[in-house]
């Protein structure tokens, strides 16, 4: 693909890439542009940039030398751009854009683009002067109504080379109450990755335990393993000391395994709410050691979901239906499959689970217990 203009994009790291612009600029490189980051703000979060994406951190040093750099290589700019932020309370952000500019030209950066009209327009404003390269800037409406009072705001949109903005209400409020010509402010929607966002059909499959060799995980990977090719996705949630991660690396690349970590008691509860079905092949360990009755196992059946387990230990008082021997994933796999193939048979027996744990763990077992403490002499 020929190579397109490169762009500087101004944009805050602080907790990671925010997603929507981590798609935008995937989608920027995807068309050819190659594009550098300037960060006014950098900590780690869910969305970091990609290795080829080079990122030009704010420095302090470097921000205070590119100051007195500009002042001897562009004086009467740099120091009209200083008075201007000195009125509007913004030498931060020429002291990073003095950094940024410095290093735009270096890098032969063609256009600055910056998502938001905040705190970063004006860092583009800046750098914009100082190096002499055009910039755009993503307006939305949390920037005209608190930033428009703001000197510096009306200065950035006059120099601005174009106004993109989400909905065409924000461009209304532009042009009628901003002034700004019509021809430079175009409604540019944010993309919907629809092919990700998707309703996902696959049957959902939902394991909750520490990761301990007695909970089964290499079986329930192998499991996975052989059903990578049927309409089914694995759920995991916990840690421990078994590299399960390692173990099921080529499914979770894959996306046949998803593993989530572990959750808090609100998102686990809606990860039962949504599987379609629980599965824990827990085994004997090679110590020795094993389960007595998993609570994940009971509040699973609680939410009134089928349950694929083992005949092991306390498992098979509680769970009556699809219970398949120790150790054998291509049972497990079967079990998952039956269910797979018949949502009303998962429905039926979600149903016979909530009433069975119902029966058996309702709260007479509390009252059996302060039995237990009141006659203990």
């Amino acid at each position: 693909m020929q190579s397109k203009k490169r762009i500087g994009y101004i944009l805050s790291l602080k907790g990671g890439v925010p997603s929507f612009n981590y798609r935008e600029i995937e989608a920027v490189v995807e068309m050819g542009f190659q594009v550098h980051i300037f960060p006014t703000k950098v900590s780690q979060g869910l969305y970091m940039p990609k290795e080829s994406w080079p990122v030009h951190r704010p420095s302090m040093v470097r921000a205070g030398a590119s100051m007195f750099y500009w002042l001897f290589r562009r004086p009467r700019t740099f120091l009209r751009m200083a008075g201007e932020a000195l009125a509007d309370r913004a030498i931060p952000e020429l002291g990073l854009a003095a950094q940024f500019s410095r290093e735009m030209v270096r890098e032969k950066i063609e256009v600055i683009h910056c998502h938001f009209a905040d705190r970063k327009m004006f860092t583009a404003y800046f750098s914009s002067s100082l190096a002499g390269i055009p910039f755009t800037v993503t307006v939305h409406s949390h920037e005209l109504i608190f930033y428009a009072d703001r000197k510096l705001f009306k200065k950035a949109l006059d120099r601005a080379s174009k106004l993109v903005t989400v909905c065409d209400y924000n461009r209304r409020v532009l042009i009628e109450g901003m002034h700004v010509p019509p021809e430079k402010v175009e409604t540019i929607r944010l993309e919907v990755p629809l092919e990700q966002f998707k309703q996902d059909d696959r049957m959902k499959v939902l394991t909750v335990a520490k990761f301990h060799d007695y909970k089964g995980y290499d079986i329930l990977i192998e499991a996975a393993r052989k059903m990578k090719d049927e309409p089914v996705v694995f759920w995991i949630v916990g840690d421990g000391p078994v590299d399960v991660k390692g173990m099921a690396s080529d499914l979770i690349k894959a996306g046949n395994v998803q593993l989530l970590g572990s959750v808090n008691e609100d998102l686990l509860r809606i990860l039962y709410q949504a599987c379609d079905v629980f599965c824990l092949p827990s085994k004997t360990a090679p110590s020795g050691q094993k389960e007595g009755l998993p609570v994940s196992i009971m509040e699973a059946m609680a939410y009134s979901k089928p349950v694929v387990s083992t005949s092991h230990a306390g498992i098979p008082e509680l769970v009556e239906s699809i219970v398949v021997p120790e150790g054998d994933p291509e049972s497990i796999a079967l079990g998952l499959r039956t269910y797979m193939l018949d949502p009303e048979l998962r429905r039926n027996e979600g149903k016979r689970n909530r009433a069975r744990v119902e029966k058996m763990h309702g709260p007479e077992n509390l009252r059996k217990l302060a039995t237990v403490f009141e006659s203990a002499h």
